[in-house]
């Protein structure tokens, strides 16, 4: 691992252009998707947050947390995804802790006094960084004195539940929503419905893509392609640009898989072809699909150097996988981090058994920053169509593995401590 250096900073490039898309906010009413945010009802300042002041340190440190490196500065980044990562990191209070606390196993629940009400829908959010994330936007929703109700309604995967739920918000007049988008263009016209009844949708992490803008506020994500340069990069160091590699992603034909893999295929083309992509494989982003999965490439017999996947807590699966069929394991790059894993990689290092693994932030603070978006939208700020944040791959290093901590923490997060414990506890 000592001869990997750290990946060059992501470029912000403006996939999707960065025109401010502005929908109508007004509750309940049925208005055009091109509606000025300056024809919101009701007094803007009912949806700001509680006012929040960092010095340039703080602020340095959270970003710093956010991304794993200390290259990435607030002036790289758009000022709404600063704003969302800074609401992220804020302090709160142990009421806070324990609102947020209390929602997270029912579909429905109170934070405040407020009257209005938040939801978050998720194409599938049975999963451990699902779980996290939620937690993250119900604590910082909290600093919005004015959302007294947060709805939860996920999806399981199924495109049809994922529709279903978002005409029940539509039909209950929620005020805004975040949604993870596990579906891609598929849900566009149902976000659309959402914003021709005034209700405001920001999209994070899987998002609808570029023919949406006019059905979401905006979209909040990595540059997927970007992503896949950087994991096809950081690959090539590792296999010093020669040998074999499989795709992993989630649910299949989910927008981040596609676009990521697109793209380290492209690069390993143009610029390390003696790298092959051997396998494609889904996993629906569960532990017993990352088996099956992993088990399945086993069995092909095929020569597998390196394994790149968008998920690190089953990387673990896979590596494990292929510790008990007593294959070697291949070269790991991985999007976020899991503490067992970092565990198993210290465990095997300096061993004939070692082997390498590169990985990234958590990045629960996307739907930080969708919600930030959102209410900046709902005050009648203008807020970019897209907002895209970069991902650095860091490679592991001895330290890394934090003894103290339960084995599936997820590594640095924004969250409070108190609030991870408590879903990390539960999971």
């Amino acid at each position: 691992m000592g001869a990997l250096s750290r990946p060059r900073r992501p470029r912000l490039r403006a996939l999707i252009g960065l025109t401010a898309l502005v929908a109508a906010t007004a509750l309940g009413g049925c208005t055009s998707s091109t509606t000025s945010s300056s024809d919101a009802k009701g007094d803007a300042s009912e949806y700001a947050a509680a006012p929040l002041e960092l010095s340039d340190a703080q602020r340095d440190e959270i970003l710093k947390k956010a991304f794993l490196t200390d290259e990435i500065k607030a002036a790289d980044l758009d000022p709404t995804i600063v704003q969302g990562l800074e609401e992220a990191g804020r302090d709160y209070s142990d009421e806070q802790v324990k609102a947020a606390a209390a929602c997270l196993d029912k579909p429905t629940c109170t934070i405040g006094k407020g009257e209005q009400t938040l939801a978050i829908l998720d194409g599938a959010g049975s999963d451990l960084w699902r779980r996290i994330t939620r937690a993250q936007i119900t604590v910082q929703a909290t600093s919005y004195p004015n959302i007294g109700t947060v709805i939860y309604l996920q999806a399981d995967g199924n495109l049809q539940t994922m529709q279903a739920n978002l005409q029940t918000l539509i039909a209950r007049k929620v005020t805004g929503i975040v949604t993870y988008d596990d579906f891609g263009p598929a849900m566009t016209a149902a976000y659309q419905q959402a914003t021709n009844k005034g209700i405001p949708v920001v999209a994070y992490g899987g998002i609808p893509g570029k023919d949406a803008t006019k059905a979401v506020v905006s979209q909040v994500a990595s540059d997927f392609c970007d992503d896949g340069n950087q994991m096809a990069q950081t690959t090539a160091k590792m296999l010093n640009n020669t040998g074999n590699v499989a795709f992993f992603t989630g649910t299949p034909g989910n927008p981040q898989g596609a676009g990521w893999q697109a793209c380290a295929e492209t690069w390993f083309k143009q610029n390390a072809p003696n790298i092959a992509v051997v396998n494609r494989s889904n996993t629906s982003w569960t532990e017993g699909g990352a088996v099956s999965a992993t088990t399945a490439l086993i069995s092909t017999g095929k020569k597998v150097d390196a394994v790149l996947y968008d998920y690190a807590k089953q990387t673990v699966n896979i590596v494990q996988t292929y510790q008990q069929a007593k294959q070697k394991v291949p070269a790991q790059v991985t999007w976020t981090s899991d503490n067992s894993l970092l565990q198993m990689w210290e465990k095997d290092l300096g061993t004939p058994n070692e082997w390498q693994l590169a990985y990234s932030s958590s990045i629960n603070f996307e739907g930080a920053i969708a919600l930030s978006a959102l209410m900046n939208h709902l005050q009648g700020k203008d807020v970019p169509s897209m907002l895209m944040f970069p991902l650095p791959f860091v490679p592991a290093k001895k330290g890394d593995y934090v003894a103290d901590q339960p084995a599936n923490a997820p590594g640095p997060t924004l969250m409070p401590d108190a609030l991870l414990s408590q879903v990390l506890g539960a999971a």
